[in-house]
């Protein structure tokens, strides 16, 4: 036994060794964790800061709104049920601590205000609550429910609870309820993630499989490249959770991502044993194999790493998990791959095909095969189709101008889905869902009366309310009494009175949330609503809402009084922040690759001109992708923002494996004619099987009920197909065009013309 057989058995039972705490660590990772778009984001983003300060004042704002047909200001079921919510021992925790921060019913609110000591008419009543708490019929109302941190881990069970209750105190059927909210929301794409784990990672597995058997038409080969693939997922799968990690919705794609690169490039180094297999003059093909193909493979490997590595600058915590991770498997993947296929083709060898009397003159077979074809086709309208080629690029440059990004609710899902009927019928019948929180702080250093700064409150809310985008307003005088003046009592008596009465409501207005005491200071909380389904820029609503409060106190006091400040958020301005960075961190990390990929493509290739000819292929996917998305006005998610990076290390992998073969062949004296045949016959079957079994591979999960999972099958499914025309059409048309000289030594290009007819 030779020592390279004595290392290939040694790693076989390292790996056998380790097969158990991989298959551990790789279930326990596929547990899926919380998510939430609000968690996509550390607290040292901006946005996420200001958003945090706001919970810490007033309460963690992850809650449920819920309402249904009957959902009445005058249906008693209100009570029982939030009596349940409050009290049942399933919404605590075995400390009997409640699981919730508050629960607001709209039917109590309005029976609040209706109170005789409030002083209110009913008309001011509705006034007050309507399109927040009260609908358009004056009727319909809602419970909201917010949640605490403990309670957050545990919303998938406390949700069941919720609509366990519904059908038991409101007489309720299975989804005869309506709820939304940022729970519902983390809690769909929980459930949305984990279905597309069960369906669809089995059809892609059995996919890759049997097109893995088809192209190699080898079942021992097919098994061998399939049962890596696995291999480098389990491997893969295991980091992740022995780090602290586990899958989320956006990391559900990877393990198959991860699949099928590891059966690309499997593809290919089993195709270079097959051709050694086919030739009687070689002894060892599987020594062969590796000596021909450990360089593209190690070449593709780094440089498709560095395609995923370049997702890390990401400011989003998924997107850098996603990155960090699946650069790691590619690398893993790649160990394997050139440890254990030449190991296994050497310890059970394929019998050598019998020799065939065609193979003696097999240049006459060879000669005008599809590849001859398509090589005498570029050859004569190589300049028609790289400036094709090139002003095509270009115009999709234009339109990657254009394109929009976004992480809101409605591009999460389909439009039929339930989530999204249920915002559409609560907006319809109780109110606009998206808060924009303004909190007034006032300090003793204002010298203004407990009432005066209500007044000012009272004046901020008035002037908001004739923003057109905003369509109701809720603050601590929501939840003010009406104060008639006695016709005999002074003005200052009458003002120093209500005062007193005021500051005895403080308790109430803490209570209601509207109202937080901080070291001497007053801080007033304002909630102006929106509506969630449109595409607003929320950014520029919280904008026009902080000059709207200033210039509401600039108007009661000339200047802003020294003491009062002002501040604004919400949970969409920071969804909207998030979306922003999307934007940022597609050129970032595309950039990023771009750069550090062209530096590797002009050291092996051996020239800044012919490294970036030979980039030219690889930034054809993702301009032509991407660029069709701007023409069309298709807004980039989450889902879509990694794929382009990602394709530009995968079509390096191709690119990489043809030009390798075509400077082997230009290096040994032939024209650009022959080197480029020669590339297509050794690696252009495996450059189709590859980006098939890949993009079908992939595809499967298109179906997926949850859109950025969906948008990434399709994303990369055509960025592979583009990768394919790219490295099969574009690249050779280079090749033989005026610009593939540069790809010569210049001491040999007299001598290349010599054999400008070889074959």
């Amino acid at each position: 036994m030779s020592i390279n057989q004595r290392r290939f058995w040694l790693l076989v039972i390292y790996l056998l060794l380790l097969l158990p705490f991989i298959g551990y660590g790789a279930s326990q990772a596929m547990q899926t964790k919380v998510n939430s778009p609000l968690d996509w984001v550390s607290g040292s983003f901006p946005a996420r800061h200001d958003y945090d300060q706001f919970c810490q004042l007033f309460g963690n704002s992850d809650t449920v709104i819920i309402s249904w047909s009957g959902c009445t200001i005058d249906n008693p079921d209100l009570d029982r049920f939030v009596n349940a919510l409050r009290t049942d021992a399933d919404f605590q925790d075995e400390q009997r601590e409640w699981y919730f921060e508050r629960v607001i019913s709209g039917r109590e609110m309005y029976r609040a205000l209706s109170a005789p000591e409030m002083g209110l008419t009913n008309a001011e009543v509705h006034s007050r609550l309507h399109g927040i708490f009260i609908g358009k019929d004056a009727k319909t109302t809602c419970i909201i429910v917010s949640f605490t941190p403990a309670g957050l881990q545990k919303r998938k069970a406390l949700v069941e609870s919720i609509r366990s209750a519904l059908q038991t105190h409101c007489q309720l059927e299975a989804n005869q309820w309506y709820m939304a909210g940022p729970i519902i929301d983390g809690l769909e794409i929980d459930i949305a993630s984990k279905d597309s784990l069960d369906r669809f990672v089995l059809p892609s597995t059995v996919i890759v499989l049997l097109i893995c058997w088809i192209c190699l038409r080898s079942f021992r080969a097919a098994l061998l490249v399939f049962g890596l693939s696995l291999l480098a997922q389990g491997i893969t799968l295991a980091i992740i959770h022995y780090s602290g990690e586990s899958i989320t919705a956006l990391l559900i794609v990877m393990p198959p991502l991860i699949q099928v690169l590891a059966v690309a490039g499997g593809i290919h180094l089993v195709n270079y044993y097959f051709d050694a297999v086919k030739d009687p003059s070689i002894s060892q093909p599987a020594v062969h194999a590796i000596q021909i193909g450990w360089l593209p493979c190690l070449l593709s490997a780094g440089t498709t790493a560095i395609g995923l590595a370049s997702l890390l600058v990401s400011g989003l915590t998924p997107i850098r998990l996603f990155g960090g991770y699946a650069a790691c498997g590619v690398l893993i993947t790649t160990g394997l791959l050139l440890s254990l296929i030449p190991g296994v083709f050497t310890a059970w060898p394929l019998k050598r095909p019998a020799p065939n009397k065609t193979d003696a003159d097999n240049s006459l077979m060879v000669r005008h095969d599809l590849w001859y074809y398509l090589t005498v086709v570029l050859n004569k309208n190589h300049m028609s189709v790289a400036c094709i080629s090139l002003i095509s690029m270009a115009a999709a440059g234009y339109g990657i101008s254009m394109i929009n990004t976004s992480v809101r609710i409605e591009t999460l899902f389909p439009e039929q889905s339930k989530i999204l009927q249920d915002y559409h019928w609560l907006e319809d019948h109780v109110g606009s869902l998206v808060p924009i929180e303004v909190v007034l702080t006032c300090t003793p250093e204002s010298q203004l009366s407990f009432r005066e700064q209500l007044l000012m409150v009272w004046h901020v809310e008035q002037e908001l309310r004739k923003t057109r985008t905003v369509n109701r307003t809720i603050s601590t005088m929501t939840f003010a009494p009406r104060f008639p003046r006695p016709e005999n009592l002074s003005d200052e008596l009458f003002q120093y009175r209500v005062n007193e009465i005021l500051l005895g409501m403080k308790s109430q207005f803490v209570n209601a949330g509207y109202l937080k005491e901080q070291e001497g200071n007053n801080l007033f909380r304002i909630t102006t609503y929106v509506s969630s389904l449109n595409d607003a820029d929320y950014n520029a609503y919280l904008a026009l809402i902080g000059n709207k409060v200033e210039t509401s106190i600039r108007g009661s006091h000339e200047n802003i009084p020294p003491g009062i400040s002002t501040q604004q958020t919400g949970i969409m301005p920071l969804v909207h922040e998030i979306q922003r960075q999307l934007m940022t961190d597609l050129f970032k990390s595309f950039l990023f690759a771009f750069v550090i990929i062209a530096v590797v493509m002009t050291i092996v290739q051996g020239g800044i001109i012919a490294g970036m000819v030979s980039m030219v292929s690889n930034v054809f996917p993702p301009l032509m992708i991407f660029g069709l998305l701007g023409w069309f006005s298709v807004s980039v998610d989450i889902g879509s923002v990694m794929t382009a990076s990602v394709a530009l290390g995968i079509a390096v992998d191709d690119t990489l494996h043809y030009l390798t073969f075509f400077r082997r062949r230009l290096d040994a004296g032939y024209s650009a004619v022959d080197s480029v045949l020669h590339a297509y016959r050794h690696c252009g079957k495996a450059m189709i099987q590859t980006s098939l079994i890949c993009g079908l591979g992939l595809l499967v999960f298109a179906m997926s009920n949850f859109v950025p999972t969906s948008r990434f099958a399709w994303m990369m499914f055509g960025l592979l197909f583009m990768a394919l025309l790219g490295d099969l059409i574009v690249l050779p048309a280079l090749l033989l065009s005026p610009i593939g000289r540069f790809f010569a030594v210049a001491t040999d290009q007299d001598h290349s013309e010599t054999h400008a007819t070889k074959s």
